[in-house]
């Protein structure tokens, strides 16, 4: 979702900010013809406002929150659950934990374990979204988002969930309404008031039994990807034999 054009004027003119095209676009690095269409279209993406409130030094989170669909924004405490944080574990570093408690050759004594890859990884969305999950929030967040629960599916399968979709999810599940943000890539950590370190000590908390079950579910969910993937191939490979 983006805001309309008249929202975003006026969050500049009660923030004292200029509303000059070509002044934004100068602060921000965005063509001023992109930044006018986008004002004059009525659809200004949240990119832009994290941009501007960047800028201008204003805490992107308060930023937001005068924007419909954002308005409760920051109405709960920032920082990810824990399940959140693991979510953005890649499956690499999580079998690695698994070494690490299982197999004395690999135990932290003797060892140290690889730093954990950056997010987002492959299916981190669908990862997120899975650990917050308290009955049927794909379905809730497609009917309140007004979109096709199918169109859903394959957002989180290909990592594009957008903004609104992560705070609607957020809304539903009783999390941080911040912490969807950080994983589509709209806050950075800081703003989204994850701890450096906040992965790696959920990660480090986490009981083995949860640990094993999580592991298995990646790994499920990483043929399924494959088998879809080497499907689509075949199927591509089959439509240029009969095309010729």
């Amino acid at each position: 979702m983006a805001v309309s054009g008249a929202e975003f004027t006026q969050w500049l003119e009660r923030s004292g900010l200029s509303t000059s095209g070509s002044e934004l676009s100068r602060m921000i690095g965005v063509h001023r013809l992109t930044v006018g269409n986008q004002i004059r279209r009525g659809n200004v993406p949240e990119t832009t406002i994290v941009r501007v409130a960047r800028a201008y030094d204003i805490d992107p989170v308060t930023a937001l929150t005068h924007f419909s669909g954002y308005m409760d924004l920051d109405t709960r405490p920032r920082p990810p659950s824990s399940v959140e944080a693991v979510s953005q574990v890649h499956i690499a570093n999580l079998m690695t934990e698994i070494q690490v408690r299982t197999n004395s050759s690999f135990s932290r004594d003797v060892y140290t374990p690889p730093a954990l890859t950056g997010f987002p990884h492959t299916g981190s969305h669908r990862a997120w979204i899975d650990s917050i999950d308290q009955g049927d929030i794909r379905h809730d967040v497609a009917e309140q988002t007004g979109i096709a629960i199918t169109y859903l599916y394959a957002q989180l399968s290909d990592n594009k969930l957008t903004p609104l979709q992560a705070v609607t999810a957020s809304r539903i599940s009783g999390t941080s309404m911040v912490s969807g943000l950080v994983v589509v890539g709209l806050l950075t950590m800081k703003e989204g008031g994850w701890a450096d370190d906040v992965r790696e000590t959920a990660l480090s908390a986490m009981e083995d039994d949860p640990l094993m079950e999580l592991v298995q579910q990646r790994i499920t969910l990483l043929r399924r990807r494959i088998k879809q993937r080497k499907e689509a191939i075949e199927y591509a490979e089959k439509l240029a034999e009969a095309i010729g």
